[in-house]
């Protein structure tokens, strides 16, 4: 199953939040720029919208590839990438398990759910690229860093990362952890 790519596909949802926030934003600029004519408050708030906007931008997450060395997770401008020798286990998940999620650096809805979050439960650290809540799939490597994913079809990503790690402990590549 080499070469294996998943797309993300934004939900009702993302796309509801999506359209909602831009709209506000907007809305406050034309509002301030009507307001306050020849003022620096409205340019200042438009450059700062538009930061923001662009860096949400360049952080989207488009896709998850499957390649020989490697699973790769794609955004707009970076690509994580998780060896196969460092992943521990793979498992499909859904928003109530995940509960509750704070986001810490993170887009709450804005053109997708990425970014790093806060599990309070387990007071862990999540890095999220998803852009719906369904088809969500938790990959733990051997370092305890959780990466939650949605795909497209979660059960065939969760089968081919499970396929790569059997192979690997078939092969007697599983390194020996310690316990602390």
């Amino acid at each position: 199953m080499t070469g294996l790519k998943f797309k993300y596909r934004p939900d009702k949802r993302c796309r509801i939040i999506t359209w909602s926030v831009a709209g506000s934003i907007l809305l406050a600029a034309g509002l301030l720029w009507w307001f306050s004519p020849g003022e620096y408050l409205p340019v200042w708030f438009a450059s700062i919208a538009l930061a923001l906007v662009a860096l949400a931008l360049l952080s989207v997450p488009r896709s998850i590839r499957i390649t020989p060395d490697a699973l790769e997770i794609r955004c707009t401008v970076e690509i994580t990438h998780i060896p196969w020798h460092h992943i521990r286990n793979v498992s499909r998940t859904g928003r109530i398990e995940l509960r509750p999620l704070i986001p810490v650096f993170a887009s709450p809805g804005f053109f997708g759910w990425f970014g790093y979050w806060l599990d309070a439960r387990n007071w862990d650290f999540i890095k999220f690229y998803a852009t719906s809540w369904h088809g969500l799939v938790m990959i733990e490597d051997i370092y305890e860093q959780k990466y939650v994913v949605s795909a497209d079809n979660p059960d065939l990503l969760c089968e081919a990362i499970s396929e790569r790690i059997d192979a690997r402990v078939e092969r007697g590549q599983l390194k020996m952890e310690f316990d602390s």
